[in-house]
């Protein structure tokens, strides 16, 4: 995906100075300044301290704002939350915000959530802070909108999942809400950053874990009216990688609208002060957007693009609810899943494999996830990890081709690469399962034109395979099935694209006899 370039780039040759301003009524106020035009660009920090009946004490935070200020106008406010082992000093002091910020025209605002508050009610009442007493106190204090379409909420790590939980629990608040580096499952965490202290032992208060944990809250989103923005570094090492890619799969399958990212980028400060400047460019589009109806609206809620569309959502609903009635079964024995588009979707694995337990996980039309949010790339929490399966067959690709032979795109290195991903992420989250890489089929009649193309991807599929690893075989069902035009044989298919009883019977077969080479007994 390409970034938007953040709306205010900061040069080294501006010569950026600071100066300490006096501002009685407001606190300790710095202003930034660039010597290149010192009218337009140009903002304050001020530091307030308040009161908080939620915490029963004395807090802090720190506020970013235009220099001059309309007397005339209200303007929009992001909250910008910090992460674990800070304060409110870390966003203004860590990274250049002030000079993201300068000339901009809303405020942004850095409370304090405690070095391990996590924004939740506990010990501490920290959603009841932010929500209530911080949001009050801003508002009186400053000349900001007091309106849902004024308000945004962004955070860093443990920031982050406030940003996102506080806003879903809280969509009466917000317009708009983004995460860096969130740590977004709380469950995937027990026993680390003090959550065990706010939230109690995991084991003995699942409930409260979830109804706190953004991963749990996503079916809050669907009708909540916030535009949603998150973006993780892929050398992350605390765990938000697969965090956010939960997320994200979870509002995809609702067809709920976001936009997540993932960059290179670790979980640093040198990440996070990259990343700003979009977050906060998002905010503004989104505050931009609802002033002016007649501008193009950030999505929100649920977006159903098409039919296509219709049944992913569907189908990875369904999923979610055939993993959870195994859970409660208290099913622990290993599937075998078979994950693809209408061809596997259209297999009968208990008829052909009834020694096996198999669980199908195919998606008519589905693609391996190059383009767009959605895709096999994009459900392999609900479609494979959450059944921690002994083995995996993968048959995929036809329906990126068929575009390919159409537009042109996506290219086939393309493609090869996203499966690749797909292979390697299951190989990382499920190292001991055996994975088969099944090459796609040759097609005929209305469909001939993509055979070439077919036989092309198997050839870089099969290379790719070759070069991973002994966890992943590549299974070739395309040589069996083509003649010798080069298209899929006349008496394998019902209709040019899918195999027939005959072809599945080669297809079987060949299942069948990688299994025994890789000593897979059946169940």
């Amino acid at each position: 995906m390409r970034e938007r370039m953040p709306f205010l780039r900061m040069c080294a040759a501006w010569l950026v100075a600071t100066a300490v301003l006096s501002a009685p009524s407001w606190g300790k106020t710095t202003e930034t300044v660039s010597k290149r035009n010192e009218t337009a660009r140009k903002s304050v920090s001020t530091t307030i301290t308040m009161f908080s009946r939620a915490l029963g004490r004395e807090t802090t935070y720190v506020v970013v704002m235009p220099a001059k200020l309309d007397p005339a106008r209200r303007y929009p406010v992001i909250y910008l939350l910090h992460g674990a082992y800070g304060s409110y000093r870390d966003w203004p002091e860590k990274t250049k915000l002030v000079d993201y910020a300068a000339g901009r025209p809303f405020f942004v605002v850095c409370p304090d959530g405690g070095e391990f508050g996590w924004y939740v009610d506990s010990d501490e009442k920290r959603e009841t802070f932010i929500t209530q007493d911080l949001i009050a106190d801003v508002e009186k204090r400053f000349p900001v909108r007091r309106e849902k379409e004024g308000r945004a909420i962004a955070g860093l790590s443990m920031g982050g999942h406030g940003a996102l939980s506080l806003a879903a629990k809280h969509p009466e608040l917000f317009c708009s809400a983004s995460s860096m580096s969130g740590i977004l499952a709380l469950t995937n965490h027990p026993g680390k950053w003090h959550l065990d202290d706010r939230l109690g032992s995991l084991k003995e208060n699942e409930k409260r874990w979830r109804e706190n944990s953004v991963a749990d809250l996503v079916d809050r989103f669907t009708t909540a009216g916030i535009a949603l923005y998150f973006d993780v570094g892929t050398s992350d090492s605390t765990g938000a990688v697969r965090d956010n890619r939960l997320v994200h799969e979870k509002l995809a399958n609702r067809a709920i609208a976001h936009t997540y990212v993932e960059f290179p980028g670790a979980h640093t400060w040198r990440y996070w002060d990259w990343r700003i400047p979009a977050h906060l460019w998002f905010h503004y589009e989104r505050f931009l957007s609802l002033e002016d109806p007649g501008k193009k609206q950030v999505p929100t809620d649920v977006v159903i693009e098409d039919s296509g569309h219709r049944l992913y959502v569907r189908k990875t609903a369904e999923f979610e609810r055939e993993n959870s009635s195994l859970h409660a079964a208290g099913v622990t024995s290993r599937p075998i899943v078979l994950l693809g588009s209408s061809s596997i979707q259209g297999l009968d694995e208990k008829r052909l494999f009834p020694r096996y337990w198999m669980i199908n996980r195919g998606i008519s039309g589905d693609r391996i996830g190059v383009v767009g949010g959605r895709g096999i790339l994009h459900r392999l929490e609900c479609s494979v990890f959450e059944l921690n399966p002994r083995a995996v067959f993968i048959l995929n690709g036809t329906n990126d081709l068929s575009a390919t032979a159409k537009t042109g795109e996506p290219q086939i290195a393309d493609v090869v690469r996203c499966y690749r991903q797909v292979l390697e992420r299951i190989h990382e989250r499920i190292p001991d399962a055996k994975l088969f890489a099944v090459s796609c089929t040759p097609t005929r009649d209305a469909y001939a034109h993509v055979s070439p193309l077919i036989a092309e991807f198997n050839k870089e599929l099969h290379s790719m395979v070759e070069g991973l690893g002994p966890w992943v075989r590549y299974v070739d069902i395309f040589t069996p099935c083509v003649g010798q035009d080069g298209l899929l044989k006349e008496e394998l298919s019902r209709d040019g694209l899918h195999l027939n009883e005959t072809g599945y019977r080669i297809l079987q077969a060949e299942f069948e006899r990688v299994l025994g080479e890789m000593s897979i007994s059946p169940d």
